[in-house]
């Protein structure tokens, strides 16, 4: 794909050992990185897609999947942030396309980005994909749950309010740290539109809720 080809060669030439090397640390030494920065990384992207750009869904698909196949994260946000420049092309079969990038290469970055820029973006324009997200909730796999959880964070005062409490009720008995802090944010930033209903959340499950989640969420309550 000359796409790809174009990207590889533009993040070698341009890449930092050193800024490397401690991008890796940061990510636990999980993924390889060629050193650039994020706005290095997005000028180097748009002028690739402009010389190379995808002209159809299914070119978008394979595209996406072969960057996330790569071994440097900075593919991989290449991918994710494709599919925002490419969002006309979004169908209903989309979401699916989604979890395969949310189930692989899994860390925070680049599953927070998909479920609130994509997950939760797509869910609006094809509102009858809302109720897959219960099937999310309760998935074996933690980052589905997470964005399960984060999907709505952007929504302000179109949040299904019921929806995100029983999300949180079904998941703040886990012991997980990425579970826990999701529960916290998605209360916190809900509590920006509506602080009475998120204080007396945590109020009524405070026996239940981490400390981590009662903290993140409350943040903004008086």
């Amino acid at each position: 794909m000359k796409l790809i080809e174009a990207l590889g060669k533009s993040f070698k030439e341009s890449g930092k050992a050193a800024r490397a090397a401690g991008q890796k640390k940061y990510l636990r030494n999980q993924f390889e990185c060629f050193g650039l920065t994020s706005p290095e990384r997005r000028a180097l992207q748009k002028i690739a897609v402009q010389k190379h750009p995808i002209k159809d869904y299914q070119e978008l698909v394979d595209t996406v999947h072969a960057l996330w196949s790569k071994e440097e994260r900075d593919f991989h946000h290449s991918g994710m942030e494709l599919w925002g420049t490419y969002e006309k092309m979004w169908t209903t079969d989309t979401l699916a396309e989604f979890k395969k990038c949310i189930t692989c290469n899994s860390w925070w970055d680049t599953v927070d980005h998909l479920a609130s820029n994509c997950v939760g973006k797509l869910i609006q324009k094809y509102p009858e994909l809302q109720k897959e997200m219960s099937n999310w909730i309760v998935d074996d796999d933690l980052w589905v749950r997470r964005t399960a959880l984060l999907h709505q964070l952007k929504y302000k005062g179109k949040t299904d309010e019921e929806l995100l409490f029983s999300f949180c009720e079904k998941t703040m008995d886990e012991k997980d740290f990425f579970i826990r802090k999701a529960v916290g944010w998605v209360l916190r930033e809900y509590s920006k539109t509506s602080s009475d209903s998120v204080k007396q959340f945590i109020e009524k499950n405070r026996e239940n809720l981490s400390p981590l989640s009662i903290r993140e969420g409350s943040k903004y309550l008086t």
